[in-house]
C-alpha cells in the first residue's frame, strides 16, 4: 500500500500505525491516528505485540507499554517519536445476547504520529479496502459490508477477494475511498470460510468519547462553503434545541439514534451535527424526523435550510435502503446496474464510477431530475429491475411505490414509468428463433425417431417435420439443414435445442456433419449456439428460481468433482445456477441426474477424458458473466477446435435448460406434424 500508493488512499496511508512486537519487532496488528498523537487499535492487538493473553482484560502497565514499537510506514517507515500510554482501554469480552463478541478497543497516545483520518459511518454492500497490519504492497484485501450487528459490528464478505483477510490485519482500517473515511476497524476473522469482522466507526466515536477524547470533527475536512453551511446547521439546531421542551429535544435525539444505528444517543446540538454528518443519510434523515415529529416553525425551517447541499444527495431513508437491497439480494449489483442501463439512466457513466451496490445506488439517488414530482431515476432503475423478474418483482414494486408516495411521486407519472419498463422488458424477454429437434429413441447408433420443430422470436411454432419410421443420421441433418435454413431466411441466426429423451447427454450433436449447399458439410455447433436437453424438470419451482438467479448475473459457477459433493452443496446452494462438471465419464452420468433433480438449468462439461484439467480448460470463458456470455463463448471455442477431434472445444456439452419453455409443452406425437414449412395453422404455440 505505502510503496504504490493510489491517490485516493493518502489520508489513510498517512495516517497508517503498524503494531510491532514489543519483543521481535515482527507486526501483529495496525492502528490508526485519530487525533493529534493518538492512535486507536484493537486490545487485543496491544496484548498480543506485549506477548500477553489476547482476551487479557486487565490494563496493561506502563512500563510494558512503552516497550511497544510503532512504526509508521506512510512516513518512510519511521518509528513514532516517543513511547506509547494507554489512556483508553475496553478488553474484549462475550455479549451472551448476541452470541458475539464486544469492546476490544485501546486507545494509545504517542508523540509523532502522523496525521489524523476522518471517521465516519457507511452503508450494506460498500465496498471497503483493508491492508495487512504492515501496510506492504500486495496485501489489499476489498471486503464488501454485507450486515450489520447491531451499532457494534460490520459483517465482511472477502469472498471475491485474491487473499484473504488473517491474523495480522487486525486493527486494521476499513477504508471508504469513495467517501474518504475509515468506517471501522477489522477485528477478527473466520477460518474456515472468506468472512471478517469490524467495530463501526459509531462504536469507536462512542469509545473516544468515553476516553475522554474529541477526534477531529469533520467539519475540518470541508471546503469553505460547506463549512459556512455546517455552522449554519449549528446555529438553527442550537435555536432550536432551546425553542423546544427537553421532552421532545431528548425524542429527536433518541429516533436518530435508532435511524443511524447510533451507539450513543446525541443530546446536544453539537452532537446532532456530527452525528448527522459523519452518516451518509444523516442529513435526509434529520429533515425527515422533523417532519414526521411535527417541529414548529420557523425552527424546523431553519434547520432544513441549513441542511440543502450538506453532503451527499440521497432520497432514501437508511430503512429504504435497507430494504432494498433485501429486495435485490446478495448478488443485487448486477441486476440493478443491467436494469439502470436499460431504462437510460446511466448513459455515458464509466462503470468504475459504480463499482457495487452502495455506489450505484448513490449516483442514481444523487441524479435529479428537471422537474419537480418526476419520477427518481433510481425508482426508475428498481422498475426497471421489476419489469425484469416478470411475476417475481412484486417486492420491487411495491417499495418503489413507497418511495414514490413519501416523494410526492405523481401515480399517473409513476404509472407510466411503470408500463413503460414492463414493454421494454417484453421486449427483452422475446424468445430467440430456435429449432428444437426431439431425439425419441436411438433404434440403433446413428438410427433415430425424431421430430422437429421451429419456432419464431415470440415462441410460436413455425413448422414442424418429423419422421414415419426410423431413419440414419444422414438424413435427419439433411432435415435439420433446412428447417435452420428456412428460419434463417428471416433472421440472422438461430439456435438449435436437442431434446434427449433417452438421457445419453454424451451424445456429440453439436460435432454432427449438417449438409451445406456453399460449404459441403459442417458441424452444427461451428455456426450457432447448439444446446442439450431433457425431459421436463420435476421441481419447477427450484428450476424457476435458480433460472432467475442466473437471469440477475453475478453468480460464479460451482465446479463439481464428484457425487458426494454434488449432494452435500446443491441443496443448500439455491443461489447456484451453473454447474461445470470435472470428474470422468462413467461419474457424470450420476452427477447430472443430480444437477436435474436439483433444478440446476445450466451444466457445462467436456465430453472426453482430459486428466480432471476441465475446470482448467473452461476457465478462460466460464465468468461470473456467463449468463450473457457463455453460449456464445462455448460457440467459440467449438470454432477454435474445427476439425481437431483432440481439441477441449471439439468436445463441449452444455446443458441449457431455459424454464421459459418446457418439454413438458411438446404435446404432440410422432406422426402429427408435417414435411413442410408452415402448415403449423396459425402459428400457434407449442
Amino acid at each position: 500500500m505505502i510503496d504504490d500508493v493510489d491517490l485516493l488512499d493518502v489520508p489513510v496511508a498517512s495516517a497508517w500505525v503498524t503494531v510491532r512486537s514489543a519483543r521481535t519487532e515482527r507486526p501483529v496488528g495496525a492502528g490508526i491516528v485519530v487525533a493529534d498523537g493518538h492512535v486507536l487499535t484493537c486490545a487485543h492487538v496491544v496484548s498480543a505485540a506485549l506477548g500477553l493473553p489476547k482476551e487479557q482484560r486487565q490494563v496493561p502497565d506502563d512500563a510494558a507499554v512503552a516497550k511497544l514499537r510503532l512504526s509508521l510506514p506512510g512516513h518512510g517507515g519511521r518509528y513514532a517519536d516517543g513511547p506509547a500510554r494507554i489512556v483508553g482501554w475496553e478488553a474484549p469480552r462475550a455479549d451472551p445476547r448476541h452470541d458475539r463478541w464486544d469492546g476490544d478497543l485501546a486507545l494509545l497516545a504517542v508523540a509523532g504520529v502522523g496525521t489524523p483520518v476522518e471517521l465516519g459511518e457507511t452503508e450494506l454492500y460498500r465496498t471497503l479496502q483493508t491492508w495487512h497490519g504492515e501496510g506492504g504492497p500486495g496485501t489489499q484485501v476489498d471486503v464488501v459490508v454485507k450486515s450489520r450487528i447491531g451499532a457494534r459490528w460490520l459483517m465482511l464478505d472477502a469472498a471475491h477477494a485474491a487473499i484473504t483477510v488473517r491474523e495480522g490485519f487486525s486493527g486494521a482500517p476499513l477504508w471508504d475511498r469513495e467517501a474518504c473515511r475509515v468506517v471501522g476497524l477489522v477485528v477478527s476473522a473466520e477460518s474456515r470460510r472468506p468472512r471478517a469482522y469490524g467495530i463501526a466507526a459509531g462504536r469507536m466515536r462512542a469509545f473516544l468519547d468515553a476516553s475522554g477524547l474529541r477526534p477531529q470533527p469533520l467539519s475540518a475536512n470541508l471546503g469553505g462553503s460547506e463549512r459556512e453551511r455546517r455552522g449554519r446547521l449549528l446555529d438553527a439546531l442550537d435555536a432550536l434545541w432551546h425553542g423546544l421542551p427537553p421532552e421532545r429535544t431528548h425524542r429527536l435525539g433518541r429516533r436518530l439514534a435508532e435511524e443511524l444505528a447510533l451507539w450513543v444517543q446525541p443530546a446536544a446540538p453539537e452532537a446532532v451535527a456530527e452525528s448527522v454528518l459523519a452518516h451518509p443519510r444523516g442529513p435526509l434523515v434529520l429533515g425527515h424526523l422533523l417532519d414526521l415529529m411535527g417541529v414548529p416553525e420557523p425552527g424546523r425551517k431553519d434547520v432544513l435550510a441549513a441542511l440543502t447541499g450538506l453532503g451527499p444527495q440521497r432520497i432514501l431513508l437508511p430503512v429504504e435502503y435497507e430494504k432494498l437491497c433485501a429486495e435485490l439480494g446478495p448478488h443485487g449489483y448486477r441486476e440493478l446496474l443491467t436494469a439502470a442501463g436499460r431504462s437510460g439512466c446511466l448513459v455515458g457513466v464509466p462503470a468504475a464510477t459504480v463499482c457495487d451496490l452502495s455506489a450505484l445506488v448513490e449516483y442514481l439517488e444523487a441524479r435529479r431530475s428537471r422537474h419537480a414530482h418526476t419520477v427518481p431515476h433510481l425508482v426508475r432503475a428498481v422498475e426497471e429491475a421489476a419489469a425484469g423478474r416478470g411475476s417475481a418483482g412484486g417486492g420491487l414494486r411495491a417499495w418503489s411505490s413507497a418511495v414514490a408516495t413519501r416523494h410526492k411521486v405523481p401515480r399517473k407519472a409513476l404509472k407510466e414509468c411503470r408500463d413503460s419498463a414492463l414493454d421494454r422488458a417484453a421486449g427483452q424477454s422475446e424468445h430467440r428463433p430456435v429449432v428444437r429437434v426431439r431425439l425419441v429413441r436411438a433404434v440403433r447408433p446413428d438410427v433415430y425417431e425424431y421430430e422437429i420443430r421451429a419456432y419464431d422470436g415470440t415462441d410460436c411454432q413455425t413448422g414442424s417435420w418429423y419422421s414415419d419410421e426410423p431413419v440414419p443420421r444422414d438424413e435427419l441433418c439433411s432435415q435439420l439443414a433446412l428447417a435452420v435454413e428456412e428460419v434463417e431466411q428471416a433472421v440472422a441466426s438461430v439456435d438449435v435445442e436437442f431434446i434427449i429423451e433417452d438421457g445419453d447427454f454424451e451424445r456429440p450433436v453439436d460435432r454432427w456433419p449438417v449438409p451445406s449447399a456453399e460449404a459441403g458439410p459442417r458441424a452444427l455447433g461451428l455456426d450457432r449456439p447448439v444446446v442439450l436437453r431433457g425431459r421436463p424438470m420435476k421441481r419447477t419451482a427450484l428450476w424457476q428460481e435458480r433460472w432467475h438467479q442466473r437471469a440477475g448475473g453475478g453468480h460464479a459457477p460451482l465446479v463439481l468433482y464428484d457425487r458426494e459433493q454434488a449432494e452435500r452443496e446443491l441443496p443448500v446452494r439455491l443461489d447456484v445456477a451453473c454447474v461445470i462438471l470435472c470428474c470422468s465419464r462413467e461419474r457424470r452420468a450420476p452427477l447430472l441426474g443430480i444437477c436435474r433433480q436439483q433444478g440446476i438449468p445450466v451444466v457445462l462439461w467436456c465430453r472426453g477424458e482430459h486428466g480432471g484439467h476441465e475446470e482448467r480448460i473452461l476457465e478462460p470463458f466460464v465468468r461470473e458473466d456467463w449468463p450473457y456470455r457463455l453460449l456464445g463463448n462455448v460457440r467459440e471455442f467449438r470454432v477454435a477446435a474445427g476439425t481437431d477431434e483432440a481439441h477441449p472445444g471439439a468436445n463441449l456439452a452444455l446443458l441449457w435448460e431455459d424454464p421459459r419453455w418446457s418439454p413438458a409443452r411438446w404435446q404432440g406425437t410422432l406422426g402429427t406434424g408435417n414435411r413442410r414449412w408452415g402448415l403449423g395453422q396459425g402459428g400457434g404455440a407449442a
